[in-house]
């Protein structure tokens, strides 16, 4: 993780620690039964301590001892009180009792202390010693612990135990922000790959100060300029770009053909609809309950049994769309594209910056990455040249990384579609100039030949009536189910197996599935909900079997012309 190989146990190393845990296994079936036998009569005597003491110096993570451990030190604790309470009350002149509470804690921290020496990544430990600091938290206890995190964190400096119990204990002792921040910086100069103390300046800094942002993108640029391959200062760096989270707002209102479906296209994916998102038929009343084809989602329908004539109202908090009949209505500029928070004038800057690095770095992943990603999103309208740019940069990220290749395939993917998203909808909006209303969209969108492993941002696509997306390499159908508005889809040479994923596509009439991996009449079933006028499967296995044409043609009762020959 972050970096750091796993180093491989050899066999001396094993046998050592087999031969370690038998000698545990002895300790803990010599004294477990004592114990419990102990604690269960209700003993709560030093001597029932000191033998949870020897277990849990050989296996210090054991957790129920450590409970039984406090039940008991706290019953010391009342007796002790008791103790006293009964001395004042006979007025004797000295109050002294034989159990005192500042050296058992004194103690107990010693002795958790040593125990983390053996383990310090057990949670009963920290939880332990959590414990042992709620019963007396002065300012002295405070620092002491403090002290405590400091040392462990130079054994382990990415210890996540130790880094939650420090902020357990800077939230307890009311330590600034200042002071916390100067001790990451102390050990992120230690060592520039302490990623825990990089992620820990994340929750201290205030990112919305533009000369704290612009400060600290200067020191992250001194950190990947000293060591470009070290992923933990260009996760801090992503972080201090930011990305934009927009508010809820409606951008397109669909009403289908037969006009008994509502679709809304939303700002945010979510697993559940706005609570404040309607619809209002023409007779005032609210009709129906949401749902999405897929989860998360940002295209949502509503189903409505109401005269096409009739007018219906959606609503989303005080923004308010009417449509009527098969009438769309798109209310903003649509974009994929999510903009960083820093300010425009940094991430130019910072571009120019990356860009630099990357002449100097050409074969590095995270500068590659990064680079690619600061194009993208700094530029909405990208031209050819930008395009190709992009298309090297992943094939180079393939040739330097080759075990994630697919992923950087997927990437390369949502990347061209996002951006033939927005362009299409940017020559949709050049259409509507003199009308905010459209019928669905008749502009056509061609993503063939363009390397696509999968239809990314197909929600972005529910207005879309014509798709050309053949010859490239999808193996699944599955974010298709967006597409409600489509009429004609051109699948053929890829590698789809099935067709399942066009179930909602209910308007699709022309479908050219042709050249691909389907083999079995079960893999055409979803097309029975489509009113399919036209089909090709030639070149698919099915083609070639006996039960076809025939399973075709009782699967889609509306066929007229299936592989270019009318039925």
């Amino acid at each position: 993780m972050h970096g750091r190989l796993k180093v491989k146990t050899t066999a001396e190393k094993q046998a050592e620690k087999n031969k370690e845990r038998e000698k545990k296994k002895l300790v803990y079936q010599k004294c477990m039964r004592a114990i419990k036998d102990k604690f269960n009569s209700g003993d709560r005597s030093m001597e029932l301590l000191g033998m949870i003491t020897k277990v849990l110096e050989n296996i210090p993570e054991f957790s129920t001892l450590w409970n039984w451990r406090r039940v008991i030190l706290l019953a010391m604790i009342s007796s002790s009180k008791e103790e006293i309470q009964k001395s004042e009350h006979e007025n004797e002149s000295e109050t002294k009792s034989s159990f005192d509470k500042s050296e058992m804690l004194s103690s107990e921290k010693s002795f958790v202390a040593k125990c983390l020496e053996v383990n310090p990544k057990a949670y009963s430990l920290w939880s332990h010693r959590r414990w042992l600091v709620e019963q007396n938290a002065t300012e002295s206890v405070i620092q002491e612990e403090l002290n405590l995190c400091n040392l462990f964190l130079k054994y382990d400096e990415r210890n996540f135990h130790c880094w939650d119990y420090r902020r357990y204990i800077v939230r307890l002792g009311g330590i600034t922000r200042e002071a916390e921040l100067e001790t990451s910086t102390t050990l992120i100069e230690r060592n520039f790959s302490n990623y825990s103390a990089w992620h820990y300046r994340t929750t201290l800094l205030d990112t919305n100060n533009v000369d704290t942002v612009r400060q600290e993108l200067e020191w992250a640029q001194n950190a990947y300029f000293t060591d470009p391959s070290d992923q933990s200062v260009w996760l801090y760096y992503q972080w201090l770009l930011g990305r934009e989270t927009k508010p809820d707002k409606l951008l397109t209102v669909l009403r289908d053909g037969d006009n008994s479906t509502i679709h809304v296209l939303l700002n945010n994916i979510s697993y559940n609809p706005p609570s404040n998102l309607k619809v209002i038929l023409h007779d005032g009343s609210e009709s129906g309950v949401w749902k999405s084809h897929v989860t998360p989602s940002r295209l949502w329908y509503c189903d409505i049994s109401t005269p096409p004539e009739h007018e219906v109202t959606v609503q989303l908090g005080s923004e308010t769309v009417r449509c009527v009949s098969d009438i769309g209505v798109t209310l903003d500029c649509i974009t994929p594209r999510v903009d960083y928070t820093a300010p425009r004038d940094i991430v130019q800057e910072q571009l120019g910056n990356i860009r630099d690095l990357y002449e100097l770095e050409p074969e590095n992943k995270w500068v590659i990455s990064t680079y690619l990603d600061m194009m993208n999103t700094c530029s909405q309208s990208k031209s050819k040249e930008q395009i190709t740019e992009m298309r090297n940069l992943t094939v180079k990220l393939c040739h330097v990384d080759p075990m994630r290749t697919g992923y950087y395939r997927d990437l390369w993917t949502k990347l061209l579609c996002e951006t033939a998203v927005t362009a299409w909808w940017s020559n949709v909006s050049r259409d509507m100039m003199t009308s905010r209303d459209m019928v669905t969209s008749r502009e056509p969108l061609n993503l063939s030949k363009k390397y696509l492993t999968r239809l990314d941002h197909a929600d972005y696509m529910c207005a879309l009536r014509e798709l050309d997306i053949s010859h490239n390499n999808i193996t699944s159908l599955s974010g298709f189910t967006s597409l409600v508005s489509l009429t004609s889809l051109n699948l053929s040479h890829n590698k789809i197996p099935s067709l399942d994923g066009l179930e909602s596509c209910k308007n699709l009439t022309v479908l050219d599935a042709s050249f691909n991996c389907i083999n079995n009449s079960c893999a055409v079933l979803a097309c029975a909900k489509c009113r399919l006028q036209e089909l090709t499967l030639e070149g698919n296995p099915l083609a070639t079997s006996e039960v076809y044409p025939g399973c075709v043609v009782q699967c889609c009762s509306m066929l007229c012309k299936l592989d270019n020959r009318e039925l």
